[in-house]
C-alpha cells in the first residue's frame, strides 16, 4: 500500500482545503492508498535560516521533513485565492531546503475553488525545490459527492501514488 502525506496549508480546520483532504483520504482507501494528514502546520514558524539548524529547528519543522521523507508522495491542499497563502508559502519554504525529503518526491497541488493561478505558482515553487510535480492546477470546484469530482480527486491520488 502506498503512503501519501497530505499537507493542508490552511489554518482553519473547517476550511475547504481541509474538507478536500478528508475526501481524498476516503477516495484513497478505495484505491489501496493510505493518506495521512500532518496536523498543526499552522504552528510552523516563518522559515528562517537561523532556525533551520539541527539545534534550532522547531519540532513541527522536523516532523514535516521526516514525514515528507517517509512518504511515497505528497498532496498539498490549499484554498484557492488571489495569491499563495502565507501558510502554503511557509510550508513550501521549509520543504525547499536540503534534507527536507522533497527532492524527487511525487507531489500534487490541489486547491478547493476556481482558478489555477495559485496552483501553478505553488507547483512552480515546489519544482524549484526539487519535487516531481505530477499533478498541478487541480482545482476542485464541484460538490464532494459529484462523481466527476470524486473521479478527478481519485485520479490525482493514484497519479501521485503510482509515481512514488
Amino acid at each position: 500500500m502506498s503512503y501519501l502525506l497530505a499537507l493542508v496549508a490552511e489554518s482553519d480546520e473547517g476550511s475547504l482545503a481541509a474538507q478536500l483532504a478528508g475526501e481524498a483520504q476516503r477516495v484513497a482507501v478505495r484505491n489501496n492508498v493510505d493518506v495521512v494528514t500532518l496536523a498543526e502546520l499552522d504552528t510552523l514558524p516563518a522559515y528562517s535560516a537561523d532556525l533551520d539548524t539541527e539545534d534550532g529547528r522547531p519540532l513541527i519543522a522536523n516532523q514535516l521533513r521526516r514525514s515528507t521523507l517517509e512518504a511515497d508522495g505528497v498532496l498539498l491542499f490549499a484554498d484557492e485565492g488571489m495569491e499563495v497563502s502565507p501558510l502554503a508559502g511557509n510550508v513550501i519554504a521549509w520543504l525547499a531546503h536540503a534534507g527536507s525529503g522533497l527532492e524527487g518526491k511525487p507531489v500534487a497541488v490541489i486547491t478547493a475553488g476556481p482558478g489555477e493561478v495559485v496552483n501553478q505558482n505553488m507547483a512552480d515553487r515546489l519544482r524549484k525545490a526539487g519535487a516531481d510535480v505530477v499533478a498541478d492546477g487541480v482545482s476542485i470546484t464541484g460538490s464532494w459527492s459529484d462523481p466527476a469530482t470524486i473521479t478527478r480527486l481519485g485520479d490525482t491520488v493514484v497519479a501521485v501514488a503510482s509515481a512514488g
